[in-house]
C-alpha cells in the first residue's frame, strides 16, 4: 500500500519546483514564492530517498546498484535540457544525485541498520564537511577529480546535497514528535546564528550557507510532521492532484522543463509575467495526461518492456550530444528520450532490481 504522505511531499515538491524553474521576479510576492520555491530540491530528495529503507530490506546488491546506475546515466538527459552538451561539461544534476543519494541510503539501511538518530547526525555530518573544505584551494591538482561531483562549485554536488537523503530519513523513521522538535530546533538555531551577527545567506542554496541548512531542516521536519498527522484516507480525499504529482513526478521532472524551455524560447507577453506560472501548470498537466495514450498508441510501452529497449535508449541518451547539433536540436531529442524514461522506467527499475550477483533470475517483486 502506498504511503500517501509521501507523495503528498512529492506533489508538493513539484509545486516548489515550478516556482523555483519559472524564476519569476517581479515584485515582492513573486520573489517570496520563488525563494520558497529554492526548497524543491530539499524536499524532493528528502523523500525520494526513503524508497532506500524498503529496498533494503527486499532487494539483492547487485541489482540495486545496477538499478540506480541506469538511472544516473538516463537521467543524464534532463542534464541536457538543462546545461546542453554533459559530454563537454559534465555536473552532477537532480538525478545523478538522487541516484547516489537512494544508493548510499540503502546500503546504510542494509548494512548498518541504523536508529533514526544516526541519519540526523549523519544530515548534520554532511553540512560541517561541506563547511569544512570552503577554505580548500580548488586549484590543488586532486580537486580537479572532485568539484562539480563531489564538492563545490557544481549543481547538485555530493557534500552537501548528500544532507537531505539523510535528514528525510530522520522525518520518516523517527517518532513523529522529533519532527516537531527539530523544527523548533532549528528556528532557535537561526534565532541564534542571527543574534550572533553570523551571515546566514538563507537564499544561497549553490554555496550552501548555515541560513540555508538550518531553513532546509525547518521546512523539512515541518512538512512530514504535517503530512505524518494526515489521515491516509483525508489525504486521499483532499489532495488527489498532489498525489497525482507525487505518483508521476518524474514526468513532471521532465514535461514542466519542457515547457518552460519552450515558453521561454518560443512565447512573447508570459516569460517574466504572472501568466507564465498557470501556462506551465496548465500544459504540464495536459501533456502529462495526453503522453501515456500518444505514446501507446505508438506502441512505445510494448518496446520498453523488453529490456534491450533500454540499452538502445541509454545508448541514445549518451551519444546524442556527439551527433545531434548544439541549442534546440538537441534540447528536444534529450527531451523525448527523456520522457520514455520518466513514463515506463517502473518496467526498467522491476527487470533490474532483483538481480543477485552471481546473476540469476530476479526475485520475484515489483
Amino acid at each position: 500500500m502506498r504511503d500517501h504522505s509521501l507523495d503528498l511531499l512529492k506533489g508538493v515538491a513539484c509545486v516548489l519546483m515550478l516556482l523555483a524553474h519559472t524564476q519569476l521576479q517581479i515584485d515582492l510576492p513573486s520573489k517570496a514564492l520563488t525563494f520558497l520555491g529554492s526548497f524543491a530540491p530539499i524536499l524532493f530528495f528528502a523523500v525520494s530517498g526513503i524508497t532506500a529503507n524498503f529496498q533494503a530490506r527486499k532487494y539483492p546488491v547487485t541489482g540495486i546498484v545496477i538499478t540506480y546506475t541506469m538511472i544516473f546515466l538516463l537521467g543524464l538527459s534532463f542534464a541536457a535540457i538543462v546545461v546542453g552538451d554533459f559530454w563537454s561539461a559534465f555536473e552532477m544534476d537532480i538525478l545523478q544525485i538522487i541516484a547516489v543519494g537512494v544508493l548510499v541510503l540503502y546500503l546504510v539501511q542494509r548494512y548498518l541498520k541504523p536508529s533514526p538518530w544516526f541519519h540526523l547526525g549523519a544530515a548534520v555530518g554532511v553540512f560541517a564537511l561541506k563547511l569544512s573544505t570552503d577554505g580548500l584551494s580548488r586549484d590543488l591538482w586532486w580537486m580537479g577529480y572532485l568539484k562539480t561531483v563531489v564538492l563545490e562549485p557544481g549543481n547538485f554536488v555530493i557534500i552537501p546535497w548528500l544532507f537531505p537523503f539523510f535528514l528525510g530519513m530522520f522525518c520518516h523513521l523517527a517518532p513523529n514528535r522529533h519532527n516537531r522538535w527539530l523544527a523548533g530546533a532549528a528556528i532557535l538555531g537561526l534565532g541564534l546564528a542571527q543574534l550572533a551577527g553570523v551571515p546566514l545567506g538563507i537564499d544561497n542554496r549553490w554555496d550552501m550557507t548555515i541560513g540555508y541548512f538550518l531553513f532546509s531542516v525547518l521546512l523539512t521536519s515541518g512538512a512530514f510532521y504535517v503530512a505524518r498527522r494526515l489521515p491516509q484516507d483525508r489525504i486521499a480525499r483532499v489532495f488527489p492532484w498532489l498525489l497525482w504529482l507525487g505518483k508521476y513526478s518524474l514526468l513532471f521532472l521532465y514535461v514542466h522543463m519542457g515547457v518552460i524551455w519552450l515558453l521561454r524560447n518560443y512565447t512573447q507577453g508570459v516569460w517574466d509575467t504572472y501568466l507564465v506560472w498557470p501556462a506551465v501548470a496548465a500544459a504540464s498537466l495536459i501533456l502529462m495526461w495526453m503522453l501515456p495514450a500518444l505514446l501507446g498508441a505508438l506502441r512505445v510501452p510494448t518496446v520498453m518492456s523488453r529490456f534491450p529497449a533500454w540499452i538502445g535508449l541509454l545508448a541514445l541518451v549518451l551519444a546524442a550530444p556527439l551527433v545531434v547539433p548544439a541549442g534546440a536540436p538537441l534540447v528536444l531529442t534529450e527531451l523525448a528520450l527523456g520522457l520514455v524514461f520518466s513514463l515506463y522506467y517502473a518496467s526498467m527499475t522491476q527487470a533490474l532490481k532483483g538481480l543477485a550477483w552471481p546473476l540469476r533470475q530476479p526475485v520475484a517483486g515489483g
